[in-house]
């Protein structure tokens, strides 16, 4: 028997995490997939921007054969979703061995096209909604985290962890919008700042034109 590819795999693991969660949201719809940044923002139900502070591994408090990688922010502000001073989410981690414990960790190595995670790392994550057994994961895989970056003198950029330049939106963009966050949306260089990137999320959660 052949050996199983990468995104077969994948699959598999996505499947049973739907399986679990009907109902929920299906985060293999973007595995593999560029996502642009407005139909990241409609597709989250949640849109953090904060710093790691803890992860840990553990096993699903319903599904105990379950691994989860649970992840918590001190939460700087809640772009898209219920305000909260920390925020914890779970992501599907695996089939739990019968020698694991819960353990307290300092970086997260995920599932394949998931981003990994670091205690300190300051990020922007969109999150889909969660699943009916409680598990989320960022929208478009490795692009729904994005690292906040600060250097001395200069403002604040963010990169996505995908890549920015698949960002770009080329369906109409509501007229709310500022020049400089329209560009942004159209023509996402390397790098974005960060309060532009911040307004043009905003702009685009609150629906309309």
């Amino acid at each position: 028997m052949q050996p199983c590819s990468r995104r077969s795999l994948l699959g598999a693991v996505f499947g049973l995490v739907a399986a679990l969660g009907a109902g929920g949201a299906h985060p293999a719809g973007a595995v593999g997939r560029r996502l642009d940044l407005a139909t990241m923002t409609e597709r989250a139900g949640t849109i953090v921007s904060g710093r790691i502070i803890e992860l840990h591994e553990g096993r699903h408090p319903q599904y105990h054969n379950i691994r989860v990688l649970s992840v918590t922010l001190q939460v700087s502000e809640m772009i898209k979703g219920e305000p909260a001073d920390r925020f914890t989410f779970m992501q599907f981690g695996g089939r739990a061995t019968t020698e694991e414990s819960r353990k307290s960790l300092s970086t997260a190595q995920t599932l394949p096209d998931l981003p990994a995670y670091r205690v300190g790392e300051e990020v922007v994550l969109f999150l889909y909604p969660p699943s009916n057994v409680g598990f989320t994961s960022p929208v478009g895989g490795e692009q729904g985290m994005f690292l906040i970056r600060r250097q001395p003198g200069q403002p604040p950029t963010v990169i996505s962890e995908g890549g920015n330049r698949s960002l770009v939106v080329n369906s109409p963009l509501p007229s709310r919008l500022k020049p400089d966050q329209q560009k942004l949306l159209r023509h996402p260089g390397d790098t974005l700042d960060y309060q532009t990137f911040r307004g043009a999320v905003k702009g685009l959660t609150q629906g309309g034109k």
